[in-house]
C-alpha cells in the first residue's frame, strides 16, 4: 500500500511542475520574463499559491529544457543567447530540418497535410491578431511536426532538444512584423509536401531557416508586443 501512495503524491507533483513549466514558458515566450533577467521565485510561487519548493523544481526542469540558467548561490536567469551560438544552431538547422521534410515529402499522406495544416493556421492566426507567444510557440510546432512525422526519432530527438533556444532566438530577434511574413513560406512548405516533391520543399525548408539566421543577426529589437498566452489564464492549484 505505501508503494502505490507514493506513487500517487509523485504524479501529483509531477502533474503539478508540468502545469507550472508551462505557465512559466508562456511567460518567457510572451516576454513577461526576458532574456537575461532573474526569475523572482518568491513573485512566482505567491502568484501561483504554491510554496518556492516546486517553483525550483520548475525551474531545473525548464534548465535542461533550455530556458532557463540556475546559477549556484543566486537566482535562476532566462537564457540569453549569444550571436555565434545563434549560428551554430542555425547551422545544424539547416541540416536536419531539410532532411525532416525531403522525408516527409516522399511519403506524407493526408493525415500529415491535416495536422501541418491546422497548426501553421492557428501560427498565421497568432501573428495576424498580435499575440507574439502563441505565434512563436505555434511556429515551434510547426517544424517539430514535420521532424515528428519524418519518422526519424533522432531528427526529432535534435530538434527538440535544441527547441527551446530556438525559440528564445525567435523571441530576443524577430517581431511580429517578421513573424507574419515568415509564416507564409509554411503554406508552400506544405503544398510541396502534399505533391510529394522533396526537392523543392527542402529548397523552401532551407529559405526558411536562412531567414531565421539573417532575423538572428539583425541588431535592431524586436517589435513590443507582449500579450499573455492564453495557457496563462488560469492558476495551477496545490
Amino acid at each position: 500500500m505505501s508503494t502505490l501512495s507514493e506513487s500517487s503524491i509523485t504524479l501529483e507533483r509531477q502533474s503539478l511542475v508540468d502545469q507550472l513549466a508551462s505557465h512559466i514558458r508562456g511567460m518567457i515566450l510572451s516576454q513577461e520574463l526576458k532574456c537575461g533577467e532573474s526569475i523572482p521565485e518568491e513573485k512566482i510561487a505567491k502568484l501561483f499559491g504554491v510554496s518556492r519548493t516546486p517553483i525550483r523544481e520548475t525551474l531545473r526542469k525548464l534548465e535542461k529544457y533550455g530556458l532557463v540558467r540556475i546559477n549556484p548561490r543566486s537566482r535562476a536567469t532566462v537564457v540569453e543567447i549569444a550571436p555565434e551560438e545563434t549560428n551554430y544552431i542555425g547551422e545544424v538547422r539547416s541540416v536536419i530540418e531539410t532532411l525532416a521534410v525531403r522525408i516527409l515529402a516522399k511519403k506524407a499522406d493526408p493525415e500529415d497535410i491535416r495536422s501541418l495544416e491546422e497548426i501553421a493556421r492557428n501560427c498565421a492566426n497568432a501573428a495576424k491578431n498580435g499575440n507574439s507567444g502563441e505565434s512563436f510557440e505555434a511556429d515551434s510546432l510547426f517544424h517539430l511536426e514535420i521532424a515528428k512525422r519524418s519518422g526519424n526519432p533522432y531528427i526529432y530527438s535534435i530538434l527538440k532538444d535544441m527547441d527551446g533556444k530556438i525559440q528564445l532566438i525567435r523571441i530576443m530577434n524577430s517581431s511580429l512584423k517578421v513573424m507574419r511574413t515568415d509564416v507564409q513560406i509554411h503554406t508552400l512548405i506544405i503544398e510541396a509536401i502534399a505533391n510529394h516533391d522533396p526537392k523543392n520543399a527542402s529548397a523552401l525548408m532551407q529559405k526558411h531557416v536562412e531567414d531565421f539566421i539573417q532575423h538572428a543577426s539583425l541588431s535592431s529589437p524586436p517589435e513590443q508586443t507582449v500579450p499573455p498566452v492564453k495557457s496563462r489564464k488560469t492558476a495551477p492549484r496545490r
